[in-house]
């Protein structure tokens, strides 16, 4: 029993002195040296670019969704059954936003924000 009790009060100790020396020093921030403008921490990878550039499938994708959402509308326009003011502004917005996709895919190609492009070196 005697054993057990002599453990114990080391085990206290131990945690005694461990709180008190992580009160007393505060943790070390790692160095931090200069890489082409931006800080690094010394060890660490490169950091990573922070640009949200869509892939050029990603920019494919969004036109030819864009030309569905048109040839959608262009179906609406073209049916047979009467078309209703609610029918009218879904038309509207289905050009609206498949040329919007369209245009805005064109131009990202075209000026090369994607990822892999002339502005994403």
């Amino acid at each position: 029993m005697d054993n057990f009790n002599t453990e114990t009060d080391e085990i206290t100790e131990n945690k005694e002195l461990t709180e008190a020396t992580e009160m007393s020093e505060p943790a070390e921030e790692p160095e931090k040296t200069e890489v082409s403008g931006a800080t690094a921490t010394d060890g660490a990878e490169e950091p990573e670019k922070n640009n949200n550039y869509p892939t050029q499938a990603a920019l494919t994708i969004r036109g030819i969704v864009g030309a569905y959402v048109i040839y959608l509308a262009y179906q609406l326009m073209t049916s047979k059954d009467e078309l209703t003011a609610i029918m009218y502004a879904a038309v509207g917005l289905f050009i609206v936003a498949g040329s919007g996709l369209i245009i805005m895919s064109i131009k990202r190609f075209i000026s090369g924000e994607y990822e892999g492009g002339k502005k994403d070196v």
